[in-house]
């Protein structure tokens, strides 16, 4: 099909075929995509190619030049060539896929299985670049856009799996004006779900940034014919309001948050022995059972830091402002510091630990909290006010690879939850389960600091686990537990950065305590 193409473009083009290497050479300086396409065909042909030649020809393919992308294939798709890329190679075969090249879209369909990362953001990189190719000379200020995905008709390549996307615009004198036919997103994969879902999450994306431009106030996305998206543009701080990703604020949500002045003493050492707790309050060297702990959630803030002896002189020991180690104020030795918590070999309390103390001169953060409904209405928890969906960009940062499902964030991004589906689990196995990830866990993160594991069978059985992992710069600290949803598993994630943890561990635990899971909602 490939070679076919090459007859049609070259009967099609007959004057670049004819133009001499210098006339093609001017033609791609003054960004002429198909004469950029001949001209490094040649130097192909010649065995003579050039990286410069190479940049010019990655973006003609970006411009969805469909000629450059037959050659563009033909350059990044040889084995131990020196320009060898399967990104690329996937992205010259997703734009001739998008002008109906059959054998295209068998090659994509073929790689996808073990390539799904790689075709899927290649997917999104076409989609984006056609709108904005398309969008680019309208600066009208439109006052709504809608978005249809619908069915593809029977001319289109696997047309049970394809979608076509149609753009409405309505202008100020309530015109309307349509492109048809802009796109052809194909549900690629098994899980047609949640290749509906990527889908819906690119185009939200992109229109949004697009209406923010042309100061657009309103907009739906519909795929399927389900309203997947809603645009809002006066509303403050986000624009998704009924994407399945999206927060929907259910209620607010006042907090018991108390803070106790006894330090970790108060509450992991025995009163009888001084041996460490188990987490049934019973000690785990003399038996003694501890009081009841408060109710609540309770934010401990050390005594002891003030006491901290430095181990040369014994004066006392103060924590920089960046958290990041510790000093002497008398002889200046300095100490390391794990995330908020000073590590061993310093006289006093031992702060290396999976929780940590509310620092000396620390505050309680002003942070609003509400109930929502998250993952599609598959989860009712109490997050942060701030919370939204983690954006695309931020998203591929921080999780280059094997991203969760759901992912939420504060604006600064320091702060965390995510969801992710996945194969049967029933609700008897759940404990069964979470004791073998939790073992995959310490498998994959073998320096990570872990606590213990916690089996809470009210109102359902969950497991949930804390632990401590090395980021580049400083530690983080997760929240992690899983649970069984509609017959599937279920994995749920907290984290925070390690300083942080003496707050935000206890409001974790408190969320994951109030989670309401609706079996019903379709994941």
């Amino acid at each position: 099909m490939l070679e076919e193409r090459d007859d049609e473009q070259n009967s099609a083009t007959e004057g670049y075929e004819h133009a001499s290497d210098e006339r093609l050479y001017t033609l791609m300086l003054n960004g002429d995509d198909e004469a950029c396409a001949h001209y490094v065909a040649r130097r192909v042909l010649e065995g003579n190619l050039k990286k410069q030649d190479v940049k010019y020809l990655d973006a003609a393919v970006n411009n969805l030049d469909p000629t450059a992308a037959v050659v563009g294939i033909r350059v990044h798709n040889v084995k131990n060539g020196q320009f060898k890329s399967a990104r690329k190679e996937f992205l010259g075969y997703a734009v001739l896929e998008q002008i109906g090249d059959t054998d295209a879209h068998k090659r994509l369909k073929k790689a996808y299985r073990k390539s799904y990362e790689l075709i899927d953001e290649t997917d999104r990189e076409v989609f984006v670049k056609t709108v904005n190719l398309l969008m680019a000379p309208i600066k009208d200020n439109y006052l709504s856009f809608t978005v249809e995905a619908v069915r593809a008709d029977k001319s289109v390549a696997d047309s049970k799996s394809a979608l076509v996307v149609n753009l409405r615009f309505v202008d100020g004198k309530g015109r309307e004006i349509c492109h048809d036919g802009v796109y052809t997103a194909y549900l690629r994969g098994k899980d047609v779900a949640a290749a509906r879902d990527r889908l819906a999450d690119v185009v939200a994306e992109q229109m949004s940034v697009i209406a923010d431009r042309l100061r657009i106030k309103t907009g739906e996305i519909y795929i399927d014919g389900k309203r997947v998206f809603r645009y809002d543009g006066s509303a403050p701080g986000g624009k998704m309001r009924a994407h399945s990703d999206g927060v929907q604020v259910l209620s607010g949500a006042e907090l018991d948050i108390r803070v106790s002045g006894g330090g970790r003493l108060g509450r992991d050492v025995c009163s009888e022995c001084g041996g460490a707790i188990g987490a049934d309050g019973v000690c785990l060297s003399c038996g003694h059972r501890q009081a009841e702990r408060e109710r609540g959630i309770v934010i401990h803030k050390s005594k002891d830091m003030e006491r901290l002896a430095c181990t040369q002189c014994g004066a006392p020991v103060r924590i920089d402002e960046g958290g990041k180690t510790a000093y002497c104020t008398y002889c200046g030795t300095t100490f390391a510091v794990n995330g908020s918590s000073l590590i061993d070999g310093i006289r006093g309390l031992n702060y290396k630990s999976i929780r940590a103390d509310m620092p000396e001169g620390a505050t309680l953060p002003e942070i609003a909290f509400v109930r929502a409904g998250l993952a599609g209405g598959a989860i009712t928890a109490i997050i942060p006010e701030s919370f939204t969906v983690m954006p695309e960009e931020m998203r591929r940062i921080k999780y280059p690879t094997n991203a969760p499902r759901y992912i939420y964030t504060t604006p600064d991004s320091t702060v965390n939850l995510n969801f992710t589906f996945g194969g049967s689990l029933r609700e008897d196995d759940v404990f069964a389960f979470g004791k073998q990830m939790i073992g995959s866990l310490k498998n994959t993160f073998p320096a990570a600091m872990f606590g213990e594991a916690k089996q809470i069978s009210s109102p359902r059985n969950l497991v949930s686990v804390e632990f401590i992992t090395q980021a580049i710069d400083q530690n983080i600290y997760n929240s992690m537990f899983f649970f069984s949803l509609g017959g599937k598993y279920g994995i749920g994630s907290w984290n925070c950065l390690g300083k942080d943890r003496w707050f935000w561990a206890q409001i974790f635990e408190h969320a994951v305590r109030t989670i309401e899971f609706n079996d019903d909602a379709t994941e």
